[in-house]
């Protein structure tokens, strides 16, 4: 029975033992699981901080950008809108020439336009008291020392024209109104207008 008691006594032993050897290996194991587990879940906090200042950091990027081409466009736009004025504001001086200034002009334009010296004139209500019979007299003396017909005349039609004059012949118009004359200058002149406006 002794041998029995034993052999019960040593099985109890060796299983309290194994219990024993099971718990501490469970509980190292639980431990190893918590610390990877924590591990993991750092990881994974850090990763998602990571790519949340990303985020945030693309998003202030993004920001910023619209809004650096928002003030470019601002910027360009109050540009655009200077030139307008500049140009606008050169047409309003030459539309408010003193009458001798203004001739004097008319006078030039005519003479550098006239194809034959056969052409009328077609102006403006207002600048029909400008443009005077002595202004055109003097125009056609001019043109026939060029050799031309020296037949510049006053035409009865009616335009919606600003300043300036437009020549007209049988076959060809010539546009010498101010508004156009700046119209077809403008592509040149810009450049130099936004430079003296910017200092660019």
């Amino acid at each position: 029975m002794q041998g029995i008691a034993k052999i019960k006594e040593k099985i109890l032993e060796e299983a309290a033992e194994g219990k024993n050897r099971i718990i501490e290996n469970a509980k190292k194991e639980a431990a190893e699981i918590l610390e990877k587990a924590k591990k993991k879940a750092a990881e994974l906090e850090a990763h998602t901080e990571g790519r949340a200042r990303k985020a945030a950091g693309e998003e202030k990027r993004k920001i910023l950008s619209m809004a650096e081409l928002e003030e470019r466009k601002r910027y360009l736009e109050a540009k655009q809108a200077l030139i307008d004025q500049a140009f606008a504001g050169a047409e309003d001086k030459l539309l408010n020439l003193d009458a001798e200034r203004y001739q004097d002009l008319v006078y030039r334009l005519i003479l550098t336009s006239a194809i034959d010296g056969n052409e009328e004139i077609v102006v403006s209500e207002a600048d029909k008291k400008r443009i005077t019979p002595e202004l055109l007299e003097k125009v056609n003396n001019a043109l026939k020392k060029q050799g031309k017909a020296g037949n510049i005349r006053l035409s009865g039609e009616k335009r919606p024209i600003k300043g300036g004059f437009i020549l007209k012949s049988a076959t060809v118009e010539i546009n010498c109104t101010f508004d156009y004359l700046l119209k077809i200058q403008r592509e040149e002149l810009e450049t130099e207008v936004a430079r003296i406006l910017f200092e660019e």
